[in-house]
């Protein structure tokens, strides 16, 4: 087996002059970085940390945005056998100097000033050697050289010769976890663990070098690591990186990708944002939408061999490709063929609305340490409500107990510097336990069903999965955030944080003044309303599953008050510990 850098140097030789990567640097538009240029700056930034001492073994830290230079820090790291701890930007500097003291990384790469400020007095204390990407200060080394750099011939050949001796069961990196369910761990990952992965993706997604991919979920996820990195330059696709998480949409029109890496969330503002618009429209144009709609959903099915077509259904087709599909496409990019989501599950009444006016949406499962890809759907087998089908370099089990079981070569050796978390985690026959709950259908498509560590058992012995709840009731527009609890209670309760935007709307439309959010959770009738919603979206579930009482926060769950990870997911035992009076108020009262 190959090393990650050889396989992306094949490619550097077949792309030659086509656009590797896309970035805004110092202009308003897009310029690109051919490969055989990134090949170059590659070399150049191997040579680099070389000069600098750094040597094999060596873990060296990133912390940064996504821009061009990650990946070349990465590849660099990896040409020289050292090991990456990518560390998250919105790390605060006490969990930041846990993983550096952890990982006792050498040394930290920084993007820029603001990034650098926050963590300055920490990495002094530290006494860790400091790089900038940005030119910072002149006692800080930086990377503004890099772009424009070249590599001679003979720099090339030693490159090469470099990395085809690199073994493909070393370390690469150490990712750190999340941390939902208690403190991150430091999770290995290989060449092996990677490559096996990633070729494994590509067999079961189109994905093509003529392919563009807009990266902005971070890349010190795994998950974009993988889908949106290693995946495209092991096939000669294009990265254009988005400036910001709130400038996708628009960066996505100046771009035109083809496929965009996503977690639910982001799907999940466009429906309701498709809805609000869907709800306004005159009759007519209304009518249109949802006939197009259903000729969408005609066409899904078709794709999954579970209908057949006629001349009539590619009438409809190309009849509402012109008024309506295309349309949406454009408001987003005209080139676009899929959102490949993972992270967390996205509600099914979201993916069948959005492949309805044939926006491909691809779910997919994952954790850090199987570095991350277990399962996925395909355009042609695409199950509504699942993650797909196990990809072939796993399999995967269900436990006695309903958990899902891992094995094959994505699967981590272990934990950095804790081995009884390791052989806790994987057991003697090398099966991986996820820690989630789930399903295998007779086809094995694979269903989340939840989490084990967050498993919920009422009083009345009942075991409750807080997920589906939650997913039922992030579909309302009323509701941007919730956290379902009720672990030994006699019924389940909520925490909603209410979306400020669909009451501004609604202040708006009333023709009364917009109340503060710590006014608007007390006002009667935005309870009344939101009341509603909720009964509305536990009408499905069973009588002891529903939230029965909810309370209403004013502030939205945040990264900076270690409320949510920085993979957006919310860390239960912090919010109920914060919130602990509130909730105890909804069983007492």
């Amino acid at each position: 087996m190959k090393a990650i850098p050889e396989v992306i140097w094949e490619q550097i030789q077949i792309q030659r002059s086509r656009p590797a990567v896309y970035q805004k640097f110092d202009v308003p538009a897009y310029e690109s970085i051919s490969y055989d240029q990134l090949g170059n700056i590659i070399v150049r930034m191997t040579s680099f940390l070389k000069e600098e001492g750094f040597t094999s073994g060596d873990r060296i830290a990133l912390m940064s945005g996504n821009r061009f230079e990650w990946p070349v820090i990465d590849l660099a790291v990896q040409s020289i056998g050292a090991v990456l701890v990518p560390l998250y930007t919105s790390l605060s500097s006490e969990h930041a100097k846990s993983m550096l003291r952890h990982s006792e990384a050498k040394a930290l790469f920084v993007e820029n000033r603001d990034l650098l400020e926050p963590h300055e007095a920490m990495l002094k204390e530290l006494g860790i050697s400091l790089y900038s990407i940005d030119r910072i200060r002149d006692d800080i080394p930086h990377l503004r050289w890099l772009r424009l750099s070249k590599a001679d011939m003979d720099e090339r050949i030693a490159y090469l010769d470099r990395i085809t001796e690199l073994d493909p069961d070393a370390v690469i990196a150490i990712n750190y976890t999340s941390g939902t369910t208690g403190e991150p761990k430091g999770v290995l990952m290989t060449h092996r663990n990677i490559i096996t992965d990633a070729f494994s993706a590509i067999r079961s997604l189109p994905i093509y070098a003529s392919d563009r991919f807009l990266s902005f979920l971070p890349l010190s996820h795994a998950f974009e690591r993988m889908a949106g990195y290693y995946c495209p330059l092991f096939v000669g696709a294009q990265i254009a990186y988005a400036e910001s998480i709130a400038t996708v949409i628009d960066n996505a029109k100046e771009i035109h990708p083809t496929i965009i890496n996503t977690v639910p969330r982001l799907l999940e503002k466009l429906y309701e944002k498709l809805q609000a618009k869907i709800a306004a429209m005159p009759d007519v144009k209304r009518l249109l939408f949802k006939k197009a709609m259903t000729q969408g959903t005609r066409h899904f099915r078709y794709t999954q061999g579970e209908v057949t077509y006629n001349m009539a259904d590619r009438f409809k087709d190309k009849l509402y490709n012109t008024l309506v599909y295309k349309k949406i496409l454009a408001a987003v990019s005209p080139r676009l063929r899929m959102f490949i989501t993972g992270g967390a599950p996205l509600t099914p009444e979201i993916g069948d609305f959005l492949r309805s006016i044939r926006l491909s949406v691809i779910e997919g499962y994952g954790l850090t340490e199987t570095a991350p890809i277990i399962a996925l759907n395909k355009p042609e087998a695409n199950r509504s409500g699942s993650v797909g089908q196990p990809i072939d370099c796993n399999e995967v089990n269900i436990s006695e107990d309903g958990e899902i079981l891992v094995r094959g070569d994505n699967v981590t050796q272990g934990y950095y510097k804790d081995p009884e978390l390791t052989a806790e985690a994987i057991d003697p026959e090398g099966w991986f336990h996820t820690g989630d709950l789930g399903t295998l259908d007779e086809d094995q498509f694979l269903y989340i069903t939840g989490r084990l560590k967050n498993l919920m058992v009422t009083s009345g012995g009942k075991n409750i999965s807080p997920q589906p709840l939650e997913n039922a009731l992030l579909t309302s527009p009323w509701i941007e955030q919730v956290m379902v609890t009720g672990n030994g209670r006699n019924f389940i309760s909520a925490l909603i944080v209410p979306s400020h935007e669909t009451l501004a709307e609604y202040f708006q439309k009333q023709g009364k003044p917009s109340l503060p959010p710590e006014k608007a959770v007390k006002d009667p009738d935005i309870f009344h309303i939101i009341r509603k919603e909720v009964e509305e979206r536990m009408k499905p579930f069973s009588r002891y599953e529903q939230v029965k009482k909810f309370i209403l926060l004013p502030e939205p769950f945040s990264i900076e008050k270690d409320e949510l990870t920085p993979t957006l997911k919310v860390k239960r035992q912090v919010v109920e510990s914060r919130y602990a009076a509130l909730i105890n108020e909804m069983y007492t009262g």
